[in-house]
């Protein structure tokens, strides 16, 4: 008895915290922005805060009515058939206005901010859809300028449509915001080094290396270019004042096969062997879906030697590691040598899609 009372307690106060102290008095109607914060607030588990919304939403009302698109938006952000159940019975037994009265609009509902567009262009990015996720970072850029991580993942997505120049000024903009984010350097010495600016993408790899030292792909890709020039270096004809001596023609340095090669993000259709992870129950149970990125190590075989999941819900970061240790991958190859590498995999854990296998 004693516990549930506790409980209950706990509920409203979470509730008041979520929805605001003005539910003491005549509280307003709910706008989506209300259930959107409500949703995202860790105070309490996802199926409380689906539950203690629903009766919010049932008690107050709302300001909006239900669509596809609000639905959408809703479940994305981890909505629950209970609340969604109560807002379309608050949206269907909303009075049809009188065509003799007008009545006062509700208020409009507080647009998508720069987390919203961010985080939208970052899973579209992730997915390959270039064209979607520039449309949302050209927002989120336009509501938060001083932000250098949407400037480079700006640069990133330039760099997938081959717009190589708007992609050296994101670079740039994002270096300028934050000079101590390697990443930025890393990427801009990436694109440095595909226009053939050997110097400039060695001093760019060079930075990443000096601000972050456990990065084991950008010195990598310092060492691979260093051997690029000292070959170009070795290769130019030495001037002399007089006619030189009849020599033998210089031997052309070897290029050094580098330890391991960035391969980028990997799919099915780079696996020897591509295993799916298994939805973990607790994951199942809580609704929790999305996309889990794991960075991955190989060696000269394409097996797996190391897994990191580095983005997604910590729920279903274990599954993603463990599905990717168990997957092969065609090795990794300079010229015609393999060598070890490294790269992404991402995996959607879809409770759909579960549902339906």
């Amino acid at each position: 008895m004693i516990a549930t009372i506790k409980f209950h307690n706990l509920a409203a106060a979470v509730l008041i915290f979520i929805l605001g102290a003005a539910a003491l008095a005549q509280p307003p109607k709910l706008t989506l922005a209300d259930l959107l914060v409500g949703l995202r607030s860790k105070k309490v588990s996802l199926e409380d805060r689906n539950s203690i919304l629903a009766s919010a939403v049932r008690e107050r009302g709302i300001t909006f009515t239900l669509s596809d698109q609000i639905e959408r938006e809703l479940r994305a952000t981890g909505a629950s058939d209970v609340l969604v159940n109560a807002v379309r019975e608050i949206s269907d037994a909303a009075p049809e206005p009188k065509e003799e009265t007008k009545p006062t609009p509700d208020p409009t509902p507080t647009p998508p901010d720069f987390d919203f567009y961010r985080v939208r262009a970052d899973s579209n990015f992730v997915k390959g859809e270039f064209t979607l996720a520039l449309a949302d970072y050209d927002q989120a850029v336009s509501l938060r300028k001083d932000s250098p991580i949407a400037f480079l993942n700006r640069g990133r997505t330039h760099v997938g449509l081959n717009d190589l120049e708007k992609a050296a000024a994101d670079f740039d903009r994002a270096i300028e915001l934050d000079p101590k984010d390697a990443r930025a350097y890393y990427n801009r010495g990436v694109l440095n080094e595909r226009l053939g600016k050997l110097e400039l993408a060695r001093d760019d790899y060079q930075k990443a290396v000096d601000l972050d030292g456990a990065s084991e792909s950008a010195k990598a890709m310092l060492s691979k270019v260093l051997d690029q020039l000292k070959a170009r270096e070795e290769s130019k004809p030495k001037s002399v004042a007089e006619p030189p001596a009849p020599q033998p023609q210089p031997v052309e340095a070897p290029v050094r096969v580098p330890e391991s090669l960035n391969m980028g993000r990997l799919t099915a259709a780079n696996a020897v062997k591509m295993a799916m992870p298994v939805y973990p129950p607790l994951a199942h149970r809580s609704n929790i879906e999305g996309l889990v990125t794991v960075e991955i190590e190989l060696d000269e075989n394409g097996n797996v030697t190391k897994a990191k999941a580095v983005s997604g819900h910590q729920f279903l970061r274990g599954a993603a590691e463990d599905a990717a240790r168990k997957s092969k991958f065609r090795p990794a190859m300079f010229q015609d040598t393999p060598v070890k590498g490294f790269g992404t995999v991402t995996y959607n854990f879809s409770l759909k899609q579960d549902r339906d296998d």
